[in-house]
């Protein structure tokens, strides 16, 4: 989450590292061990299993079902990343999106919009969890009655049990999910307590404001003039203007959440329309991108013969509206290590960029982060001010905007060789000379992929990690909480702050960063 030495910013990261291991002394050295064994004895004693659900009663059969396929998905490891479902409601799982209307649920509308996406969420992530499960597990689970087979039973027994448990209508009842639709945020607070936070994360921050001003430092929002070793450009076919893409989201129809309802065609032309160029620097093995997989064990592997970019849709609130997020993400095989001390590097790499849309369809802002959630920076194109005082402990990292693009020009990101920082962000048009073309997948795929042993499994743990992919740099960073400090993880569960929380998916981000700008 932080450069190390010898890379732009690194004499900041090891003094970090340096302060923060060097103040605890031995006594707060083994103070974590101890707390391990005390918390792992507290969590052996947990509550009581919940009781079977009685096959008799009224939808019974539905929740015989659904907790016979929560046991098997569990007992076989292939919950999905996103999070488990609802205990009581096992038809329903939250997003951080969600939970931004759990203070407006008593429109009628509104309750019954958010009801659908909390539904509709489960049923995209059991539908992956069903096919990574498959085999005899799959065949061991007895369907209710009128269901042919397991991915029906799923719809049909959340329709029946959303029915029964009044939750459109009965306040107590939706009261109750809402409450139990809480995402907890990805922190480990007793990782925290154990790392003498108050005293570390002054350390943290002051290595974070180093590294934040380095980066200011070298950062260009226009492109190089210099050609790059590999340069990626969407697909022929991918040519859509950008104003065609503007109108699609003016003219759309929305749900009462103000999400966009648009056909899978016309999400497809807003990501062709904005389909970045990727440059990177270094010829070099590692600076390619490709598809993940996995090998025989288990371990995160990268196809780079056929360059692959993953898109998804998610939304976000600012100024009382809703606004489309299009996320681009690529992958490359590895983050090299680069000298022994290097605490970054280890297998597997990748970045997103994100764009943020009004709904009137006219971008405002640029995001991009690497896949463990580190290095999120921020670049306003255009109607946002960032705040003086944004209100977050650890400041945010907002950089000069790319300005809006003329006809024709797409976004260009320049990455460093290795590391895979971003050095430059701008709006170009198309450049002489060769480029790979990418093409473009829906980042879902990433969640049930094919193995050399012919099962499917997703990239993800179902902590939401990649296996294989954890870094040195937790050896230090485990104080400020995040799990696995580094590690490559799914999209809803990337933590993108050491001091204080911040996640990436967090509602109110923009709200708390920016403020609306006043035209003259």
């Amino acid at each position: 989450m932080l450069p190390p030495s010898g890379r732009r910013g690194g004499a900041a990261h090891y003094n970090a590292c340096a302060a923060v291991s060097g103040h605890r002394g031995r006594w707060t050295a083994a103070l974590p061990g101890v707390l391990a064994l005390l918390l792992g004895g507290c969590a052996a004693v947990g509550p009581p299993p919940a009781p079977d659900p009685d096959p008799d009663a009224p939808g019974g059969a539905c929740r015989v079902f659904f907790a016979d396929l929560d046991r098997a998905v569990t007992e076989a490891g292939v919950r999905d990343g996103i999070g488990a479902p609802a205990e009581a409601h096992p038809y329903l799982r939250g997003t951080r999106f969600l939970q931004a209307f759990h203070d407006a649920l008593n429109a009628p509308d509104l309750r019954v919009a958010w009801l659908d996406a909390a539904q509709q969420t489960d049923r995209d992530a059991r539908a992956l969890e069903l096919i990574n499960l498959g085999g005899d597990a799959l065949r061991g689970i007895e369907l209710p009655p009128g269901a042919d087979n397991p991915w029906q039973a799923v719809t049909d027994c959340g329709d029946t049990l959303r029915a029964l448990d009044r939750l459109d209508t009965d306040a107590a009842a939706w009261h109750e999910a809402r409450d139990a639709l809480t995402v907890p945020d990805e922190y480990i607070t007793w990782h925290r307590a154990a790392g003498v936070y108050p005293v570390s994360r002054w350390f943290i921050r002051a290595g974070v404001g180093a590294w934040q001003r380095g980066v200011r430092d070298t950062f260009e929002n226009a492109r190089p003039d210099d050609d790059p070793a590999y340069r990626y450009a969407p697909a022929e076919g991918a040519a859509v203007a950008q104003d065609q893409a503007t109108a699609l989201l003016a003219e759309a129809e929305r749900d009462a959440l103000g999400r966009p309802r648009l056909p899978a065609r016309d999400w497809q032309r807003l990501f062709d329309a904005y389909a970045p160029v990727i440059e990177v620097e270094g010829e070099a093995p590692h600076n390619r991108i490709g598809a993940p997989g996995q090998d025989a064990d288990g371990q995160p592997a990268v196809d780079t013969s056929h360059p692959v970019v993953y898109t998804s849709v998610s939304s976000t609130r600012f100024a009382g509206e809703t606004h489309v997020q299009l996320s681009y993400t690529w992958w490359f095989t590895e983050r090299p290590v680069d000298h022994w001390f290097d605490l970054l590097g280890g297998a597997l790499d990748g970045l997103t960029l994100r764009l943020t849309l009004a709904p009137t369809g006219e971008l405002l802002l640029a995001e991009t982060m690497h896949n463990c959630g580190c290095y999120h920076q921020y670049y306003p194109v255009q109607g946002l001010l960032a705040r003086a005082r944004p209100d977050y402990a650890e400041p945010p990292l907002v950089l000069p905007g790319p300005g809006l693009p003329d006809a024709g020009e797409r976004l260009h990101l320049r990455l460093e060789d290795g590391t895979h920082y971003v050095q430059s962000l701008a709006f170009a048009a198309p450049q002489p000379g060769s480029a790979d073309g990418y093409t473009m997948r829906d980042y879902d795929r990433l969640r049930s992929l094919p193995r050399a042993d012919g099962a499917r499994r997703s990239l993800f743990q179902p902590d939401g990690l990649v296996p294989g992919t954890e870094r040195r740099e937790r050896w230090f960073f485990w104080v400020a909480g995040v799990p696995e400090p580094g590690a490559m993880r799914q999209s809803h569960r990337h933590a993108t702050a050491f001091v204080g929380r911040r996640h990436f998916d967090d509602p109110d981000l923009l709200e708390r960063i920016f403020k609306p700008a006043v035209a003259d």
